[in-house]
């Protein structure tokens, strides 16, 4: 059996199995993996800067392991999970260390303090995480290409996982005429499908700083009392009560900063033809080629996110674990959330789960997802065309409007800390459908959805 025709043959005993209509609304999903960077100076040698208990910073890894994962992207998760990145330097920590007293800070101008606060928004630390995160690009690249095409050491490879997530772009026409099909034309769906969900696979690398909250809120006390220092009388003393507010409200629990770098997979026509010369025959390639052969992260972009979680220092055991866990849970829900917003390719789609008789329509997002009322979405419809594959077309621009009741939070359905297996479908039972509203259109249904527009 040649290259062709084991592809062929595959493809269409997928695509004659059933699937359900519910399985169709997990068209186009965003692949994503997810990569904790750690540094040598997570935790400083010299205890008297160090800001937070050895106990807790354990409990970040943890944290990291445990979080529940963006229930809009597939998981597509890799053996490589973790990478230090050396003494890569600009971290909070490190300023905290540098200038964690008013003395520190003497003596230093406006244009001094100026660097200061670019070194905290943490812009040159980013592009020395992401010159660190370079090196291992091809690395965590070719593993993603292994994992797309389930390539063993020996160089057997299967296409079950492709065609199991390409299948999700497929029509019901597709799937009831793929052994209709001839060879050629059947083999150019499957490129066209199979090149179009592997280039939609995503990488996130983040760096987690986290701290107990009490020396962060000194350090920007003291930010603040330098600028008063150089603010004439009387916005000196409206400075430093700002300050001494600030200190109070921020200086109990513990806060977490998150620095993260979006990468995507490079895979297009050109590079899969590559990858398909080097088949030695149906299910095997050349291994010695594959790992000469270069594959490429393209990178996207980065945000960064905080989140702080308030508690008596002397609380510890299991409830200072449920609050880093909280904190951590937290930061990256902002993080992912301000990616979608940035990054319109990072996008996913969300499908509609309801159109009441008014036409209000419900989609399965909420807070979790950092929806606020007033956002606005496109509302798309899917089609095929000539070709047989799912498109969508855009009908209308519907935005948030806000909902009332203990399930909603600022007008959006809360769904924060709402359990997967809560959240689960509950389709024949009794359970309402929860979801946040959005604004009405007569001619929506559950089979459309909305993704968040420019």
């Amino acid at each position: 059996m040649n290259k062709t025709t084991f592809l062929v043959l595959a493809l269409a005993t997928l695509f004659m199995a059933p699937i359900s209509a519910k399985t169709t609304k997990e068209y186009q999903r965003p692949s994503l993996h997810l990569v904790l960077l750690t540094s040598d100076n997570d935790v400083a040698e010299d205890k008297t800067t160090q800001i937070c208990d050895p106990e807790i910073l354990g409990y970040v890894a943890d944290s990291w392991t445990n979080y529940e994962f963006p229930a809009l992207y597939n998981n597509f998760a890799i053996p490589f999970n973790r990478t230090d990145v050396g003494t890569v330097k600009g971290s909070i920590m490190d300023l905290l260390a540098l200038y964690s007293t008013p003395e520190s800070l003497e003596g230093m101008g406006i244009a001094e303090l100026k660097n200061l606060v670019e070194m905290l928004q943490g812009k040159k630390y980013r592009e020395d995480l992401k010159k660190e995160v370079d090196k291992i690009s091809n690395e965590v690249a070719h593993q993603l290409v292994k994992k797309w095409w389930c390539i063993s050491d020996d160089g057997t490879v299967s296409d079950t996982l492709l065609m199991k997530l390409s299948c999700y772009a497929a029509t019901q026409n597709q799937i009831n005429n793929a052994a209709e099909t001839v060879e050629g034309a059947q083999l150019g769906l499957y490129n066209e499908l199979g090149v179009a969900t592997i280039a939609n696979t995503f990488i996130d690398f983040t760096k987690v700083d986290f701290y107990e909250s009490e020396p962060v809120a000194a350090f920007v006390k003291n930010i603040m009392y330098l600028v008063a220092s150089q603010t004439p009388s009387p916005g000196d003393v409206a400075v430093k009560l700002a300050a001494d507010a600030t200190y109070k409200a921020m200086k109990e629990g513990y806060t977490a900063f998150t620095n993260n770098l979006l990468y995507k997979l490079e895979w297009n026509d050109t590079i899969a033809q590559e990858f398909y010369n080097l088949w030695i025959d149906s299910n095997r390639i050349d291994m010695e080629k594959f790992n000469n052969m270069k594959f490429n992260l393209t990178y996207v972009g980065n945000t960064k996110a905080s989140a702080t979680c308030l508690m008596k220092k002397a609380d510890r055991g299991q409830g200072a674990q449920n609050l880093v866990n909280k904190t951590i849970a937290k930061a990256l829900n902002r993080q992912f959330a301000d990616m979608q917003r940035k990054f319109e390719e990072f996008r996913p789609m969300v499908p509609v789960m309801l159109v009441d008789e008014k036409g209000i329509i419900t989609a399965d997002m909420g807070t979790k997802e950092g929806v606020e009322v007033g956002d606005k979405f496109n509302l798309l419809e899917p089609y095929t065309n000539e070709k047989g594959i799912t498109k969508y077309k855009y009908v209308a621009t519907v935005k948030v409007v806000k909902g009332k009741g203990d399930q909603f939070v600022n007008g959006v359905w809360d769904n924060e800390n709402l359990n997967q297996a809560e959240a689960a479908d509950t389709e024949g039972t009794d359970v309402e459908t929860v979801g946040t509203l959005l604004s009405k259109f007569k001619n929506a249904n559950p089979s459309m959805f909305v993704k968040l527009t420019k």
